[in-house]
């Protein structure tokens, strides 16, 4: 069977109300009922941890990853650079393959209720995340102004400003079905050809 793997922080997960939920896996299983989706997200990952478990998930052989790090990363506790993070985010796709990744910038986080997570940070990790996209030409999906911009923001993320409600996952649903439709779609192509 054909495979649709979510690797990532809680985001990914889908952690809601302090425990994990499927509610992203199970989304994308309902939009394409064809393909076995895992999800291979892991509660407070940083790219530093999803180095150790790429491997595990390249062996899936997936025909897409849809790949969701930064939330943690950008945290100023146990900080990682910027720098680290794109050669981590690099290393991962190339080891996935660009082909097959959808690479989603780190979501927007409320930083006045987590300081931890500033602004600058959330920004400047969205630009590395876009850099690595154009570089290694993998389709991009930029989370962070998706939600920034949204006019209902403060209902995209629970309480604690970091984890996605409802609406929140409904707009990154949204944002990842049209562009799994197309590189599927794209995949399709290449072996009719």
């Amino acid at each position: 069977m054909k495979r649709i793997v979510l690797f990532g922080d809680s985001t990914m997960m889908g952690f809601r109300d302090g425990k994990a939920s499927d509610t992203l896996a199970k989304r994308i299983r309902k939009d394409f009922p064809g393909y076995e989706v895992i999800n291979m997200s892991i509660s407070d990952y940083k790219t530093n941890n999803a180095m150790t478990r790429v491997d595990r998930v390249a062996r899936l052989n997936p025909e897409i990853v849809i790949l969701g790090f930064g939330a943690n990363d950008i945290s100023t506790d146990d900080e990682i650079k910027p720098g680290k993070f794109a050669a981590n985010l690099t290393s991962i796709i190339e080891t996935l393959g660009t082909q097959r990744v959808i690479l989603l910038s780190p979501p927007y986080i409320d930083w006045i209720k987590d300081p931890t997570r500033p602004w600058t940070r959330q920004l400047q990790f969205e630009l590395v995340t876009e850099h690595i996209s154009k570089q290694l030409d993998v389709s991009y999906i930029d989370l962070l102004h998706d939600m920034a911009n949204c006019a209902n923001l403060k209902e995209l993320l629970q309480k604690d400003g970091l984890h996605f409600t409802k609406q929140g996952y409904n707009l990154l649903e949204d944002e990842l079905i049209p562009e799994i439709k197309a590189m599927l779609a794209r995949k399709s192509e290449l072996v009719s050809n």
